[in-house]
């Protein structure tokens, strides 16, 4: 068996690679014929990806819906939630969450896809009704945490106003209630950053193999004005399920950072590099019809609300929001 050797050469065995429409590089310390053509071959494909850099503003934009109450508009005093929301980017070809788990070799097959997650993990919304039937909110949250191989940052800002177009309805026993027809807009700011963690599975070609450990930083803001068309039905006073539409208009920037390190072998010979680049974004689609709906319950004031929304192009979030509405 041939002895493995480290060869760690300083400045005279560094070479360094400039891709200037990708704006990255690459530096590795070895003595390895040939194994600079393999290391950037297999690397650099990762900076041209202004899809991803796409899916991760939309995402981001998705998710600034935390803690709605689409579904109980028009009480009669004010309320207080508090929500959390995951949304997601993601190619016509899945609408499913489990996508992410084989994130990883997707984009060593393909390098740039068309996918982005955020995560909102906790949001306050306060809101009191006004007179002539108006309605007004605010929200805020930030929290910073790590979920599967993604580590996220977040913070969201914002309020919504409300009139309701048609008041509620119900019999003399209310065992059904009609919410009636509620219209809303308003403002929404926030950012992501999410880490993405990814060991990729041993590469080789020809006599050359490496096992890359990559980190993709996706940072995106967002700045949301919402248009929605909303209602809700209560039965048996318990269940409470809203379904409605509208459209975001949406806009901010992104920016996207790699770096990769890791060993790269001929057999007999070990070699380290390192790997940096970065690329920037125009950030989310300006325009973003969707439909939402969702179940939810109602023990007296309180209540528990699970909003869902389609975006048309092939983005959703999820949520669940617990307050009291009075």
């Amino acid at each position: 068996m041939k002895k493995l050797s480290v060869v760690i050469m300083a400045a005279a065995c560094i070479t360094a690679f400039h891709i200037r429409e990708a704006k990255a590089w690459v530096t590795y310390a070895t003595s390895i014929p040939g194994s600079s053509s393999f290391v950037g071959d297999t690397l650099l494909k990762y900076q041209r990806q202004a899809k991803l850099v796409k899916g991760f503003a939309n995402a981001s934009a998705y998710s600034a819906h935390v803690a709605t109450v689409r579904g109980y508009q028009g009480y009669d005093k004010f309320c207080i939630t508090a929500g959390t929301m995951a949304a997601a980017q993601v190619p016509a070809t899945s609408l499913d969450l489990g996508y992410y788990k084989k994130l990883g070799d997707r984009l060593t097959k393909e390098g740039d896809i068309y996918v982005g997650v955020a995560w909102n993990a906790w949001s306050l919304n306060v809101g009191v009704k006004l007179p002539a039937d108006f309605y007004i909110s605010a929200k805020f949250g930030k929290l910073t945490y790590s979920y599967w191989d993604f580590d996220f940052d977040g913070m969201n800002a914002g309020g919504m106003i409300n009139y309701q177009l048609v008041k509620q309805k119900a019999p003399p026993v209310k065992f059904i209630l009609w919410r009636g027809l509620s219209i809303g807009t308003g403002f929404i700011w926030q950012y992501n950053n999410t880490l993405y963690h990814y060991r990729s599975i041993p590469t080789a070609s020809g006599i050359f193999a490496m096992k890359p450990v990559l980190k993709i930083y996706a940072k995106s803001e967002s700045y949301v004005i919402p248009l929605e068309l909303s209602t809700a039905i209560r039965l048996l006073w318990v269940i409470n399920i809203h379904v409605g539409g509208g459209i975001d208009f949406a806009w901010g920037s992104s920016r996207l950072n790699y770096s990769s390190y890791g060993a790269i072998t001929d057999g007999s010979m070990v070699g380290l590099y390192t790997v940096y680049g970065r690329q920037g974004g125009t950030g989310p689609t300006k325009f973003l019809p969707k439909v939402f709906c969702g179940p939810g319950f109602s023990f007296g004031p309180v209540i528990i609300d699970i909003p869902f929304t389609y975006y048309f192009n092939n983005g959703f979030n999820l949520g669940v929001t617990l307050g009291v509405v009075w």
